[in-house]
């Protein structure tokens, strides 16, 4: 199969890479490699495997900018179409018309298309063959769980994105004509067979492996998709409605079935104890920072790891404040209504009126939750042992506001911060996930990794469920396990609105908001908004700053109910006549 040829050859060259197995030099030329080899030779599994880890979407927000578009499509689209922020650059992708409500079916390539059956496909293919192979059970088995999952994962990432997809298991032939014309499963079809999945592979995954085979699945990892993506079917099912005969929403009867499902799988994980909040450092700011940064801690259940000088990501290039960047920098710019969700750290309201106040950001700043101040830089943050130097203008004794471009200044005071940069449109910007211990960071320099699931958020899953199933008590528990990690006041109640408060506040950035938001549907009217920006403009008389709220954007945000779901495309449809558009478009 020349197909197979294909994937296996970059594949080989990856687990030479990253297992440094040296007998794999022994083998064959690569370029004749016979599918009786790969099925039979434990290495060439390996590294058809290891193929398909890396062309999962498991990399979050530390994938790279897709260029096979213009504009290109930026690896912080879901942070970008959330209230979460706003884009740095304004050349990003489809993000402006996306968030204008503009975009259709028509054949727009939506900014988060994950419609992926080639992928879906190469794991179709090493299922069915892999049982042909003269390996061991243990290989077949061990190999199997984990490009189950990987398969399982890809159709949670599509079905999360468009609703109910063609489950398609098996893989499909060439010569098969219209049999290949598969029509879309219901929504509620494709959970259930991805909660299947995670059940039947958690028994022959390990709990754990070595330090060499970091990133690979466990039982954990199962049971982490399981708790996510039940939580997931069952707000659907409680919120969303059933339409084209459920392609897309579920019935609401099944709500507490698929909430319940969620809570096992979070108690399954919980109860074992192999794995806890990262809580290594004293100082809150600093744990919560490095929490993102070190390789092994006791939190990540599920991450992609990245080796220096092999395949390295961008993340700091891209999101680090300007004057930090090797790169483009400053490209996630934080609203001010994500500034105001975090709390202080006595529990009261974060919320600043920043129109009608004044004062240093620092000290307006300086007791808000610490998971603030590790995920957002303000005016005043510190950072490699400076600060972020982020004003807008200068307003003089004659009461004229001076806002000159660097180096202008007045009475020796530069008219605009150094860190206030074109990029920079809020007056905030990212903090959370950068590397502090890299200066002037390139493309494809990071190697901290991408956490895909941690135990925090399994927590905050449970929190939900038991909410939901009536159990507020042991909600409440598993909130305030989060926030006393954080170092934040415990609550003393507990609701809907608190429960989504924290995951706001704890998954920022993490491309949980999003989604979030989508299924609870709540988008319409948490995304459809002005969102603002805050500029500090110092006032030579008061010998403090003021501050010029605004737009962080430039205009309302629109996202119409049809965006609970993407599009399927008038192309897709046109090359398989049985799917169906989702309503709206």
């Amino acid at each position: 199969m020349k197909k197979i040829l294909l994937y296996i050859i970059p594949a080989v060259i990856a687990l030479i890479t990253i297992s440094c197995e040296k007998e794999l030099l022994d083998k064959k030329p690569l370029d004749i490699i016979s599918d009786g080899q790969v099925w039979n030779d434990p290495n060439l599994i390996d590294a058809y495997v290891i193929n398909l880890y890396s062309r999962a979407p498991l990399n979050g927000m530390f994938k790279n900018f897709t260029w096979d578009t213009w504009p290109p499509i930026s690896p912080a689209e879901e942070t970008y179409l959330s209230d979460e922020a706003t884009s740095g650059w304004n050349w990003v992708g489809e993000v402006t018309d996306w968030n204008k409500g503009l975009l259709d079916g028509g054949g727009a390539v939506p900014v988060l298309a994950s419609w992926d059956y080639t992928y879906i496909r190469s794991c179709n293919e090493f299922l069915e063959l892999l049982p042909t192979g003269n390996v061991t059970e243990d290989v077949k088995t061990q190999r199997s769980a984990e490009v189950r999952f990987l398969r399982a994962f890809m159709y949670f990432t599509m079905v999360k994105k468009y609703g109910g997809v063609p489950l398609i298991t098996v893989p499909q032939k060439i010569d098969a004509g219209e049999a290949n014309f598969v029509p879309r499963n219901t929504e509620k079809e494709v959970y259930d067979f991805i909660a299947s999945e995670c059940d039947a592979i958690k028994g022959v995954l390990p709990e754990a492996y070595a330090s060499k085979d970091l990133g690979r699945i466990t039982r954990f990892a199962a049971m982490a998709l399981k708790s996510r993506s039940m939580l997931y079917a069952a707000s659907i099912a409680q919120f969303g409605t059933v339409q084209l005969n459920g392609v897309v929403g579920i019935p609401a009867g099944d709500a507490n079935k698929y909430y319940q499902a969620s809570y096992d799988a979070s108690l399954e994980i919980i109860s074992s104890g192999k794995v806890s909040l990262f809580n290594k450092y004293p100082d809150k700011v600093k744990n919560y920072s490095m929490l993102f940064i070190e390789r092994e801690n006791p939190e990540i259940i599920l991450a992609k790891y990245y080796i220096n000088g092999k395949n390295g990501h961008d993340y700091d290039g891209f999101f680090a404040p300007g004057r930090f960047s090797g790169f483009w920098g400053s490209g996630i710019n934080v609203t001010t209504e994500l500034v105001n969700a975090y709390e202080m750290v006595d529990g009261s309201s974060g919320a600043i009126d920043w129109a009608n106040v004044k004062g240093y950001p620092s000290k307006l700043l300086k007791n808000k939750d610490p998971r603030f101040h590790a995920s957002i830089f303000y005016p005043g943050a510190p950072w490699q042992g400076d600060s972020i130097q982020t004003w807008y203008g200068i307003k003089t004794t004659e009461g004229n506001v001076v806002r000159e471009n660097n180096p202008m200044s007045y009475n020796g005071m530069l008219q605009k911060g150094r860190d206030d940069d074109g990029a920079n449109r809020t007056g905030f910007l990212v903090r959370k996930l950068l590397d502090e211990s890299m200066k002037l960071p390139g493309g494809g320099e990071a190697t901290h990794p991408w956490i895909e699931f941690r135990y925090g958020e399994v927590l905050l899953n449970m929190a939900e469920a038991a909410f939901e199933l009536g159990k507020t008590d042991e909600a409440m528990q598993y909130v305030n396990q989060i926030r006393q990690r954080a170092g934040i006041a415990n609550l003393s109640s507990i609701d809907m609105d608190k429960i989504r408060q924290e995951r706001k506040v704890e998954l920022a950035f993490e491309n949980q908001r999003y989604y979030d938001a989508r299924r609870w549907r709540i988008a319409e009217n948490e995304f459809s908004k002005d969102f603002g920006r805050v500029y500090p403009i110092y006032d030579w008389n008061d010998k403090t700053f003021y501050f010029e709220v605004g737009s962080a954007d430039g205009y309302t945000r629109s996202f119409p109910p049809k965006y609970y779901y993407l599009p399927i495309t008038t192309p897709r449809i046109n090359n398989n006549p049985k799917l169906v558009e989702n309503p709206g478009y």
